[in-house]
């Protein structure tokens, strides 16, 4: 997972007011439980010292468009960057702290790709567009070729109709692969869900090239591309990718530390990110995680203690949760992000990093 996205984050001092809400409306009292929710958030934001403007610019955008769940981070009477769940967050958190709290955001967005969701039809098909930075586009394509339907009536004349619909076919599958192939150009597809009529299905992979043919991944169901079943089952391919590309990660770690290109635990992670020298980081997902970092104003000033800090200049380091820290450095030098599945044996302390440079040159 790339966390360019965050730097904006990072760019003026001050603390941080970070909020994760269930924002679900999907019952007539969902409004008013939001509200009540985030009532009782900013309360206690306010008792720890959040500035009202701040407080207020994370409430608008509470208010937002409607979502299963929502993560909001303001600073200086700002909102600085707000997200929209797909479900209610795993827990709500209402913090105010020297850095935003972004992991559980990490843990629950997944990485954001461009993607279609395709529903082929007989007559044509349907496809949502889905960019990387999350904006939708539908589109129906309507195919032009005709019968679309087999008679069930003998006769002379029914091979004929039956060649004629089977042509039909294939001409709306050339016809919406056209439009699926200028669709994943459109929005850097990495991923296309399929859908729809078996034969449809068939015939639009037999029209798509290979490199689309070979992103695609047929739901074995009927589903409309811009529905919230639909959705459902792009996250969880999506999910699915990312789990089976950190595996993969994982197993170069593995290889990796074997040569001192990689290294473990908490210490000697945040070590190579301080030195620019982490390439990936790979890490254990445990939300109950209570491990702390020294920390100072600069995007790679974070160590297991003070003096590590203060030995390289930074003038009375404080403490805040290491995985903030690890992600602001993450997001500032470029490293990448990958969440461990469950059934991996974690490394020691549940994070371990490759590097770009061997261990040796790690200060």
């Amino acid at each position: 997972m790339n966390l360019d996205f965050l730097r904006p984050l990072y760019q003026r001092p001050g603390e941080y007011v970070s909020v994760y809400l269930d924002t679900s409306r999907d019952h007539e009292e969902g409004v008013q439980q939001t509200e009540l929710r985030w009532r009782d958030a900013r309360d206690r934001l306010a008792s720890e010292g959040a500035d009202e403007a701040t407080l207020d610019a994370v409430g608008a955008a509470l208010a937002g468009p409607t979502a299963a769940g929502r993560a909001v981070f303001g600073q200086a009477g700002r909102m600085l960057l707000t997200e929209a769940l797909p479900v209610p967050p795993r827990r709500e958190i209402a913090r105010r702290a020297l850095l935003p709290h972004v992991m559980p955001l990490l843990a629950q967005r997944g990485p954001h790709l461009g993607y279609l969701v395709v529903t082929a039809r007989h007559d044509g098909g349907e496809i949502t567009m889905v960019g990387p930075a999350g904006g939708q586009l539908d589109q129906e394509v309507a195919g032009t070729g005709w019968p679309i339907h087999k008679t069930g009536l003998g006769g002379w004349s029914s091979r004929r109709y039956q060649n004629s619909t089977e042509e039909a076919w294939e001409v709306n599958a050339k016809e919406l692969a056209a439009q699926v192939t200028a669709a994943a150009a459109r929005v850097h597809a990495e991923l296309i869900v399929l859908g729809g009529d078996t034969r449809s299905r068939s015939l639009l992979l037999d029209q798509l090239g290979s490199d689309l043919a070979a992103i695609t991944t047929t739901i074995d169901r009927e589903i409309a591309s811009g529905s919230a079943a639909a959705a459902q089952d792009a996250a969880q391919v999506i999910a699915d990718q990312a789990a089976l590309r950190s595996r993969e990660r994982f197993a170069h770690w593995q290889n990796q530390q074997a040569q001192r290109n990689g290294v473990a635990g908490l210490a000697a992670t945040m070590a190579a990110l301080r030195d620019g020298a982490a390439a990936e980081v790979l890490l254990a997902d445990h939300p109950s995680s209570a491990w702390t970092a020294w920390i100072g104003p600069g995007p790679t000033d974070l160590a297991a203690s003070a003096a590590e800090l203060t030995d390289r200049g930074v003038p009375e380091p404080q403490t805040d949760r290491a995985d903030a820290a690890l992600a602001r450095a993450m997001a500032t030098t470029g490293a990448q992000l990958y969440f461990l599945p469950e059934d991996v044996v974690a490394p020691e302390d549940g994070i371990c990093a490759l590097l770009r440079y061997p261990v040796d040159a790690v200060g």
